[in-house]
């Protein structure tokens, strides 16, 4: 009797709920993901105190399902490094239409020097130079 009992539980609980991990969430479509196809960075610095400066990056899209999936900025030494990806639905049937995208990114100049700083974005460069540094004001 007591294995009877146990299969049933076996059969009743635990089998279904492997089987709905297996599977995966409905309407939660898989994605592929890769670097954006950047054509050209530019910088852009305000006349504010402290400086605001933001990378603008102009690119295309191979399709039309394609989208920007996450823009990440990192800083090493004197260089920015800004990484676009892109997100596309890995089942969907998309028009072969390139389609161009700019972003634009505030870059976290807080706090640097002055001096001359390069950003990089998907292998794109450009360079731009602080004058006075943008040491943070005392309060």
């Amino acid at each position: 009797m007591r294995k009877v009992r146990f299969a049933i539980v076996i059969i009743l609980f635990v089998l279904p709920m492997i089987f709905a991990g297996c599977r995966s969430k409905e309407g939660s479509p898989e994605y592929f993901y890769r670097e954006a196809h950047v054509d050209s960075v530019a910088v852009e610095i305000t006349d504010s105190i402290p400086p605001q400066v933001n990378a603008i990056i102009n690119g295309t899209l191979p399709d039309a399902c394609t989208r920007i999936g996450s823009v990440k900025q990192d800083i090493k030494n004197h260089t920015f490094i800004i990484t676009i990806t892109t997100r596309r639905p890995v089942e969907e049937v998309c028009a072969q239409t390139v389609t161009p995208f700019q972003v634009t990114t505030p870059l976290a100049v807080e706090g640097l020097p002055a001096g001359v700083y390069t950003v990089i974005s998907n292998g794109v460069t450009a360079s731009f130079e602080l004058e006075k540094g943008t040491l943070i004001p005392v309060q």
